[in-house]
């Protein structure tokens, strides 16, 4: 009975199950026969890597690749470029490639183009060549492939770089070809782009950060790599990386200056001219650079920039696309941002205190509450600390210059009394003190009164406003009632909201 149960074992693990259970009534069989059977079905059902390896090179024989690919009479003329540029050597044997080899009439039309032009020739056949097995991805999962070249091109749903296939998983030794119904030529990247386009302003300011440090504080990350001292790549977006993917939108050199002209009010840096106009570039341009390639048609009605800027997209703006090999770029013949779009709010979460006046560890909770529509929030209550005006100090990114709403967010959920605290704006760089030079000091912005914090209160609590001349970063500070007296002198915050004010002159 045994032999005719195991017999071909083409049916399904579950058919076999009921078989077992059949003969288990019908013939009393022993245990061990049982146990016998049921180890030779989970070998049956269990996959093994040894198999799915076998599975992933079905098809290869022992004729060298390049072999294979002199015999495929649709490679012929990209056979001809592979041999004269001498990438052929790299199919030596020792390492498995997979050729995406583009047709005849693919090569023939941009052949004449590489004929004089070794560098582009050897580029060429290279953008062709990826390390490694690559069978037909037909999935929708895209699968970045590094070529030779070192490009890095999409590999998805049956195509490569949007290039269909016409042939494929032909299998050699050492390793695959597919044959394409088009050259994969290497594009530029957004970098290169950029170094091509230097006439223009706007790439032309970026390039600028090279060798131009918009802060006095600015430091090169890596002393080895040049262009990290430029904080647009660092800051913004690397558009150097072939493995990220980018749109950058250009504005004309008249739409570009008036643009930073017009934001030019909001970026006082240290009363410095050169500095606040280098400054108001940058924040025009960093908005214009987004982590996500889109063709024209595939734009999206809004993008969101890295600094939460709403970039509304007009298509009908643009009057040319340039498809990248890390990207997009489009140019723009008008500008669509408008300055209100970049003055976005910041916000200082209370469970992110930069320092305190006193030691209160032990005293200091951090809590995650639920509002009343069901969301959960992170603050800090600082609680029977003992300390008469305990201050808790927070520090922002670089704010605009001009004037600002602020509201605080603190739930007094806790306690069966109402307190007070206050919050007050200092400037973040210090100075020595009047009373002691060798002491330094942060000097006052605005300080806010003492306001209640209201038991049980989810909302927003409008505090006022102050006005920052300068472009820089400021330092909040959070502070309790002047009492040593625990349940009054109590903190607590989950954020505040600074709402920058559009200018009117």
């Amino acid at each position: 009975m045994i032999p005719s149960v195991l017999n071909g074992m083409n049916g399904t693990i579950d058919s076999y199950k009921y078989e077992i259970k059949k003969m288990m009534k019908k013939h009393h069989i022993l245990t061990p026969v049982i146990g016998l059977i049921c180890i030779l079905l989970l070998q049956v059902g269990c996959s093994d890597p040894w198999d799915e390896h076998a599975r992933e090179n079905e098809g290869l024989t022992n004729e060298p690749l390049l072999e294979r690919l002199d015999e495929e009479s649709e490679a012929s003329e990209f056979m001809k470029l592979l041999h004269s540029s001498g990438v052929d050597k790299v199919l030596d044997g020792n390492n498995a490639y997979t050729v995406f080899v583009p047709d005849n009439n693919s090569v023939q039309a941009v052949a004449a183009s590489l004929q004089n032009n070794a560098e582009a020739l050897e580029r060429f056949v290279k953008n062709h060549i990826a390390v490694s097995t690559h069978r037909l991805n037909a999935s929708a999962d895209t699968v970045r492939l590094t070529m030779l070249s070192g490009k890095t091109l999409d590999f998805v749903n049956s195509e490569i770089d949007g290039v269909a296939f016409s042939k494929t998983n032909q299998a050699g030794a050492d390793g695959l070809y597919h044959l394409i119904t088009d050259a994969l030529t290497p594009r530029q990247s957004l970098w290169e782009y950029l170094n091509e386009h230097a006439d223009e302003a706007q790439n032309a300011f970026i390039l600028s950060l090279n060798a131009y440090n918009l802060y006095d504080t600015a430091v090169v990350e890596d002393p080895a790599d040049y262009y990290l001292n430029n904080e647009f790549l660092r800051n913004v977006g690397d558009m150097r990386d072939e493995n990220q993917r980018f749109t950058y939108f250009v504005l004309k050199d008249a739409d570009f200056t008036a643009d930073a002209q017009q934001f030019l009010p909001y970026i006082n840096y240290r009363n410095h001219a050169d500095s606040s106009y280098a400054i108001s570039q940058y924040e025009i341009v960093k908005d214009l650079l987004f982590k996500q390639a889109y063709s024209k048609e595939n734009l999206p009605a809004m993008l969101l920039s890295a600094s939460e800027v709403s970039f509304p997209v007009d298509k009908s703006a643009i009057s040319q696309s340039v498809r990248l090999s890390n990207g997009w770029v489009h140019i723009l013949d008008r500008s669509t941002l408008p300055v209100v779009n970049k003055l976005v709010d910041t916000y200082v979460q209370g469970e992110e205190p930069w320092g305190f006046s006193a030691s209160v560890a032990e005293r200091t909770f951090h809590r995650v509450r639920k509002d009343p529509f069901g969301e959960l929030f992170t603050d800090i209550m600082i609680q029977n600390h003992g300390v008469s005006s305990l201050q808790v100090a927070y520090q922002t990114p670089r704010m605009y210059s001009t004037t600002y709403d602020v509201y605080w967010r603190a739930l007094n959920d806790v306690q069966a009394n109402v307190f007070q605290q206050q919050v007050g704006i200092f400037e973040f760089d210090t100075r020595p003190s009047e009373d002691n030079p060798e002491q330094e000091v942060r000097e006052p912005i605005y300080i806010f009164p003492y306001t209640n914090v209201e038991q049980n209160n989810y909302s927003e609590v409008y505090l006022g406003e102050f006005t920052l001349a300068d472009y820089n970063r400021i330092v909040p500070v959070l502070q309790g009632a002047a009492t040593t007296a625990n349940g009054n002198n109590t903190l607590v915050l989950d954020y505040l909201r600074f709402v920058p004010k559009l200018k009117t002159n």
